[in-house]
């Protein structure tokens, strides 16, 4: 990694990281971007393992959608990043593109971009002045702007586990959402992702809830979150706050794939889905 850290310095600014390419390469084809240099990152090894540890897990940057969809402990502990990585395009794609390339093009409707938003991860970025560690909420700038250095290379994805209580006191779920216009690979009209941690008598104790495709990055639905904290997952708060979700938290536009009024009621009813099937989850 150090090599390629190098070589990206005397670059100065002329060269673009790769993994898989599932996205940059098509930039590349279609005239969006343009480097005169391209640095592969495919052959490090070390930041190909998902490792679990007692305060969550540590994803490494080179993991494929396929490796994230198919991990048993990621399965049991956090669905909504591989019900995420399971509709990132096809077969062929999941099996190339990773999680550090998804986050790292940051568009706004990137499906596991969205989880681990929803899922409140830290992103690890190393350069030529170290190594830091950047929360999710603060990585993403703009359409396909992130806050990373021109030399950073994501060398993994934090995701720290709720505190829960060993006697069953309180507990958490998680859920993500995806609406496209055909059931597979599709970029998403919209899509959402969901982190309830609630008591053991059903109260909200703390929520994150991520919105994608309805604004200019991946965004928090603020407003929905302070009003379902302390609050029972009852029907009709989760109506409420779906509706402030879709309609105060987000500000989607209207293009070829959808209005910004449909994307609204997606996001609307989406959220209201995911809540039930937390609350659901919750209770079980």
């Amino acid at each position: 990694m150090s090599q390629a850290i190098d070589l990206a310095a005397g670059y100065a600014g002329r060269c673009r990281y790769i993994a898989g390419g599932t996205d940059l390469v098509v930039q590349l084809r279609r005239g969006i971007r343009a480097y005169p240099e391209i640095i592969d990152l495919s052959g490090i090894a070390g930041l190909k393992q998902i490792e679990k540890h007692s305060t969550g897990y540590q994803i490494g940057a080179l993991c494929t959608h396929k490796d994230i969809e198919s991990h048993a402990g990621l399965q049991a502990d956090f669905p909504a990043l591989c019900k995420a990585a399971r509709v990132v395009g096809g077969h062929q794609v999941r099996n190339i593109g990773t999680i550090g390339g998804n986050i790292a093009n940051a568009s706004p409707a990137a499906d596991v971009a969205i989880a681990l938003l929803g899922l409140g991860a830290i992103v690890k970025a190393t350069g030529n002045g170290g190594t830091r560690s950047i929360g999710i909420d603060d990585f993403f700038l703009a359409p396909g702007k992130t806050i990373l250095r021109e030399d950073e290379i994501i060398q993994g994805i934090a995701i720290p586990k709720p505190s829960v209580s060993t006697d069953g006191g309180n507990r958490y779920a998680t859920d993500f959402i995806k609406i496209g216009r055909r059931k597979a690979m599709e970029i998403a009209v919209a899509s959402v992702a969901v982190l309830v941690n609630a008591d053991a008598d059903g109260k909200v104790l703390s929520a994150r809830i991520a919105l994608g495709a309805v604004g200019p990055k991946p965004l928090r639905a603020v407003k929905a979150e302070a009003t379902l904290k302390g609050q029972h997952l009852a029907a009709a708060i989760i109506a409420e706050v779906a509706k402030i979700a879709g309609y105060e938290d987000c500000t989607p536009r209207t293009d070829v794939r959808a209005s910004d009024q449909y994307r609204r009621k997606v996001i609307e009813g989406s959220v209201n889905r995911a809540l039930t099937n937390i609350s659901d989850a919750l209770r079980g």
